[in-house]
């Protein structure tokens, strides 16, 4: 077990699975008191019962980022268990509803192109930062932390919505950066590329004269740490890109299709 985030109270969305639950786990490994929250219970619980297992502190709370009263529930539940929020990880994002939505833009029906946006946008970062903000406000050291996707920095056929909404979240983290600065809450986007457990694929990829290679969970649970950490404590309104290369790549755009 270590300290980097030990004292803190962490509410990461989205993190039953993937690359939520590698930040949960690891965040709780620092020392930090976890909400896991997520859609699935059972996903959830065994999240929670690996932290405990490893000696961490954390509970499970049922979120559903498309549901304005669930976002605002979960927030206020986490103040009420632990008395304080420091630390606060947007990871959700449809990734069900995108995947069954990729086609050209103008094929995208306004009910496609709204519930992408209220989920990756409106939901995941808008109303959880909304909810969260006055009791990071009351905390030392807070800090909120926006995951993007490489899909927010470079043209992906078929994804218009979702990259959309990724690089509002690009911008938006920019504006909280200084309005946090009267607050005391730091503010940073995390630029996620090619990673296994969204993918499904491994290994070393070569193009445009560069090596790369596809990220695990662990590669951005380990970024994300530091950025929540006191140890980043003078970095606020950054983009921090995490994807081995891949948006720097001339063949980036062919790759992902």
């Amino acid at each position: 077990m270590g300290d980097r985030l030990n004292g803190k109270v962490a509410l990461i969305s989205g993190s039953t699975r993937g690359i939520g639950r590698s930040m949960a786990e690891h965040f709780a490994s620092e020392g930090a008191r976890v909400i896991v929250a997520g859609r699935t219970v059972d996903r959830g619980e065994k999240v929670v019962g690996r932290i405990r297992d490893a000696g961490g502190e954390a509970e499970f709370r049922q979120l559903d980022i498309g549901d304005e009263a669930s976002v605002r529930s979960v927030v206020e539940s986490t103040v009420e268990r632990y008395g304080a929020l420091h630390t606060l990880v947007n990871n959700a994002a449809p990734t069900g509803a995108v995947a069954g939505s990729v086609k050209p833009m103008h094929e995208y029906t306004n009910e496609d192109w709204d519930g992408i946006v209220r989920d990756t946008l409106t939901g995941s970062v808008f109303w959880m930062t909304k909810y969260a903000w006055p009791h990071l406000a009351a905390a030392p050291g807070a800090s909120i932390l926006n995951i993007s996707s490489g899909q927010s920095v470079a043209g992906f056929k078929g994804f218009s919505a979702y990259s959309a909404a990724k690089g509002a979240i690009n911008s938006l983290t920019r504006t909280l950066a200084v309005e946090g600065g009267e607050d005391g809450i730091r503010a940073n986007v995390l630029v996620v590329g090619r990673v296994v457990a969204l993918r499904g694929d491994s290994g070393l990829h070569t193009g445009g004269g560069r090596l790369t290679r596809i990220g695990g969970p662990m590669d951005i649970a380990y970024a994300a740490t530091w950025l929540s950490s006191d140890e980043a404590a003078f970095v606020t309104g950054s983009t921090i890109t995490a994807d081995g290369g891949f948006s720097i790549n001339g063949d980036a755009a062919s790759e992902a299709e």
